[in-house]
């Protein structure tokens, strides 16, 4: 399994580019996964949409007034991540390397590159903004059709279904919420699929009914785009490592590269359980307690003689 772009690089294509070690495989498949619900949503709504099915708003814009300055302090913020994180990154590749996701949340990266790009991209912007800018600006009405606010829902379906996944996952498990609030709260593991999905889909409803959209129509259009997306992130689960839902397979061992091999016999698999004993701790805490192997929830299962082992 590949827990980053880089080893699924090397693998199966042989490259070795350090920088995609920053890039985490199932991070990769989500951001896919919401892309590709995108996609499903604004080809069912557009379908609508011209079936006469789905009406439009209209909403008054001001033409010719330069950039916002909430756009150039954006662009700025984007810039200065950019700059202070990925240029970093190359400037410091030790630490980087060492821990890619540790250096992603910390304060470690490259100060002078992210002020430099802060004020490239604020400028960019500027000067993108008053190209089109007039002597007196003009209010204008347009047309906003439910598939193009497809970027908003898609936007507040992520950060409320990640909130949403997180909030229920502590409820669930309050002993480690009170144990450890911060990396509860915090970190990248621990996440409840019906919590996301209860939380994301409240924000769609409100920002429906703010927008006059029909409810039923967008329930219907969300449903392709729900199971497209779903089917997308859970093969970054399974690429990543993270497929098999608490069930060891016995039927295999890691070798020295870290590849499932076929164990030689039963022995063998109880001996590298002894060895990795605290990670089976881990992997089936609130399941089972595990003491021994013994406790171990596994199945000994071979694959087909066409599955990719080595994948």
């Amino acid at each position: 399994m590949y827990p980053n772009l880089y080893f699924f690089l090397k693998e199966v294509f042989g490259v070795e580019i350090q920088f995609f070690k920053l890039i985490n495989t199932f991070g990769f498949l989500v951001a896919l996964a919401f892309l590709s619900a995108a996609w499903a949503l604004t080809t069912e709504l557009k379908r609508r949409q011209q079936a006469g099915w789905l009406g439009f708003t209209e909403t008054q814009i001001t033409v010719g007034d330069g950039a916002p300055m909430s756009d150039i302090i954006w662009n700025a913020f984007f810039g200065f991540i950019i700059g202070f994180k990925f240029i970093g990154f190359f400037t410091d590749k030790e630490n980087a390397l060492a821990d890619p996701q540790a250096f992603l949340l910390s304060g470690m990266g490259n100060l002078p590159a992210g002020i430099l790009a802060a004020i490239g991209f604020a400028a960019w912007r500027w000067y993108s903004g008053n190209k089109t800018k007039l002597s007196k600006p003009e209010k204008r009405s347009i047309r906003i059709w439910p598939s193009d606010r497809v970027g908003d829902m898609i936007v507040l379906a992520a950060v409320f279904g990640f909130g949403g996944a997180k909030l229920f996952h502590n409820f669930e498990n309050w002993e480690e919420l009170v144990a450890d609030p911060v990396n509860a709260l915090l970190s990248f593991s621990g996440l409840t699929f019906y919590g996301g999905l209860i939380c994301a889909g409240a924000a769609i409803v409100w920002y429906a009914r703010k927008h006059k959209i029909n409810l039923w129509h967008l329930v219907d259009s969300f449903g392709p785009a729900l199971m497209l997306a779903y089917a997308v992130g859970r093969i970054g689960c399974q690429v990543a490592g993270d497929g098999d839902w608490g069930v060891a397979n016995s039927a295999y061992v890691a070798d020295e590269q870290g590849k499932a091999v076929l164990a030689s016999s039963p022995k063998q698999w109880n001996d590298s359980a002894t060895v990795h004993l605290n990670y089976f701790k881990r992997a089936q805490h609130g399941v089972k307690e595990v003491n021994t192997t013994a406790d171990i929830l596994h199945s000994s299962y071979v694959a087909p003689s066409f599955y990719p082992l080595g994948w």
